[in-house]
């Protein structure tokens, strides 16, 4: 950057071994959603995450160098693009403050950091964790964690290395991997993990290469893949996955093209789809799937346009949506879905605006968000919504500050969170709450 410690254009300077050089022209990056820097530090122009840049701290930039005026930049308007950013050395890493934690606590580490991977909670109540990306690039490892033990194992290795992919329990057992962004680019491959083996095997292939798509296993099996970004630009696509079959099958079109959306399967059955970004910008509209006829319908719009949000089906049969980032920054504020309405209502606000967080709904019925990113820093900080009050009450502390990682509830009620990015490294720590 020009101004003299200023740092990077982003929210943190990662190390540049975690940083995949640019293409042989130095301008350009294979790696979707990056940006070329010319970064003095690590002597080569390297591919950065868009992502991680903040519009509140980017000034608007031109071809080979980034000038300090008072026009932010716009972020993630293309996911991709081949500009190249010029940086100084003198760049300044941001930094996390680390608590102690009072109520969580940390298990052991997986073999590997990773970042955009998934979790899944399989019937056996032990995790699989598959995919992202770390300090070797896109992963196909896979570990398991056994929660009576609190050890990882590692598992069957995918075929194809992937991040930002969903993964979803079948009803028979099985996990389906689909999409996601690997060597190849945007990926329409999708894999299925056998917990009674422990290996994987390739499955039909959608219509799409897709990546911050969707996935929800509908009441009759099947699973409903939706939007994300591709090849061609955004998507409103959706494609059909049938477990008897192995095959794909187109299903209807959304009214929008979007991805870092949410879906959410409602209690009557059809698939509640928010926000997310589209050709407009940030995306405040929803839709409704109707499984019994395939069609899209338009339901009530939120407040706020936003993606890199969560979406929680309370246990009253609501949707609560919360954070994310929109054209204002990175929202604090939630907003409730009422499926017997179709409206909207604002609810309590958190303590810290946050996007690439997560959300999980104890036992209890309460809402645990745990991380993401902020305005100013990774966070470690954890909030607890009372559907009963509609109030957030912060609660403890996670260890590490931590972004683009994974919530999932246990059979004993507790949440492990994995991996995710933070305080400049790709994070293997794992943590239990309570």
């Amino acid at each position: 950057m020009t101004t003299t410690g200023g740092g990077m254009c982003a929210d943190t300077v990662m190390s540049c071994k975690d940083l995949v050089p640019c293409e042989n022209d130095n301008q350009t990056c294979s790696v979707p959603n990056t940006v070329c820097v010319n970064n003095t530090r690590c002597n080569i122009p390297v591919c950065y995450p868009i992502e991680r840049a903040s519009s509140q701290r980017c000034p608007s930039f031109t071809r080979g160098t980034i000038t300090n005026t008072t026009t932010p930049r716009t972020l993630a308007t293309t996911p991709s693009t081949t500009s190249i950013i010029t940086t100084s050395s003198t760049s300044t890493p941001s930094t996390t403050t680390t608590y102690t934690p009072s109520g969580s606590s940390n298990t052991s580490s997986m073999s590997f950091g990773r970042y955009l991977h998934t979790a899944s909670v399989l019937t056996n109540g032990k995790v699989l964790v598959a995919g992202g990306y770390g300090a070797s690039g896109f992963l196909n490892t896979a570990e398991l964690y056994e929660p009576s033990t609190g050890l990882w194992t590692t598992t069957g290795t995918m075929s194809y290395g992937r991040y930002a992919h969903t993964a979803s329990v079948l009803t028979n057992g099985k996990v389906l991997v689909t999409g996601g962004v690997g060597y190849s680019g945007y990926l329409n491959t999708t894999e299925l993990y056998d917990p009674s083996t422990g290996l994987w095997t390739t499955t039909g292939t959608m219509s799409y290469g897709r990546y911050y798509h969707t996935a929800s296993v509908l009441s009759n099996g099947k699973v409903l893949v939706t939007g994300g970004y591709g090849t061609s630009g955004l998507l409103n696509t959706t494609e059909l996955y049938d477990p008897s079959t192995g095959l794909w099958t187109t299903a209807g079109t959304m009214s929008y093209g979007r991805y870092v959306h949410t879906a959410s399967i409602l209690s009557n059955g059809k698939v509640l789809v928010t926000g997310g970004y589209g050709y407009s910008g940030y995306l405040n509209t929803a839709e409704l799937y109707e499984p019994s006829t395939g069609l899209w319908a338009a339901t009530g719009t939120m407040s706020y346009g936003r993606g890199y949000h969560t979406a929680s089906v309370l246990t009253n049969g609501k949707v609560l949506v919360t954070g994310g980032y929109g054209a204002s920054g990175f929202f604090n504020t939630t907003e409730l879905y009422d499926p017997s309405t179709g409206l909207w209502t604002a609810t309590g606000t958190m303590s810290y605006g946050r996007g690439y967080h997560t959300a999980s709904v104890l036992t209890n019925g309460k809402v645990l968000v745990t991380g993401g990113y902020g305005y100013s820093s990774i966070l470690n900080t954890a909030e607890l919504y009372d559907p009963s009050t509609g109030f957030w009450t912060i609660t403890s502390y996670m260890s590490y500050g931590r972004y683009y990682h994974t919530a999932s509830l246990l059979s004993n009620g507790k949440v492990l969170v994995t991996g995710g990015y933070g305080n400049g490294s790709i994070l293997n720590t794992t943590e239990l709450y309570p």
